[in-house]
């Protein structure tokens, strides 16, 4: 087991050990913004804005905390910054109960976040390579379905459709793969 960070330890050897951390933790930070912002196309800027913020504070983290929940935590209020501006500038947003409810059932997942990531990216390599095109084009990167669908001289249409059978194929698989995972 690789130690926690510790006041003890070396100014060097604290920054590596939180490196660590942050680097094993950003998928499931990423999740967890996503889950309280579907459909919201910054997420991935709020998790940099989340781990700026975790590193200018890494000299509070302390040894036998939990990371994960720590990160979860400053990510949550980075989303609940971004969704005030979001109202202010009058875009339509989910009500405070309802980002709660989101919360709420993100952090009380009790599948292996881990595991979870190892099997999509299993499912994900089983895809054809237009397909996983369209899923990285759609959910890592700035591009919404109209400008690809015009990239590609197909309509947007055609791209949800395919997406949502895409979506549904990936759901079955992660699945599959979880079921071989547990005991």
């Amino acid at each position: 087991m690789k130690p926690a960070i510790s006041p003890a330890m070396d100014p060097a050897e604290r920054d590596q050990e939180f490196i660590r951390l942050l680097t094993a933790h950003q998928g499931p930070v990423l999740a967890y913004i996503r889950s309280l912002m579907p459909g919201f196309t910054g997420a991935s800027d709020i998790l940099q804005q989340t781990n700026i913020t975790l590193w200018k504070k890494k000299e509070v983290f302390e040894l036998g905390t939990n990371f994960k929940a720590w990160a979860f935590a400053i990510a949550r209020n980075h989303v609940m910054d971004q969704r005030k501006k979001l109202k202010r500038n009058g875009w339509l947003v989910f009500s405070e109960d309802v980002a709660e409810l989101f919360a709420a059932e993100a952090e009380d997942d009790d599948l292996d976040q881990d595991e979870s990531f190892r099997a999509l990216e299993v499912c994900l390599s089983k895809l054809r390579a237009h397909d996983r095109e369209l899923v990285q084009k759609r959910y890592c990167e700035s591009v919404t379905l109209e400008e690809y669908a015009g990239q590609l001289n197909r309509s947007a249409g055609t791209l949800k459709a395919r997406l949502f059978k895409i979506r549904a194929g990936l759901r079955r698989c992660v699945d599959r793969q979880l079921q071989h995972v547990s005991p």
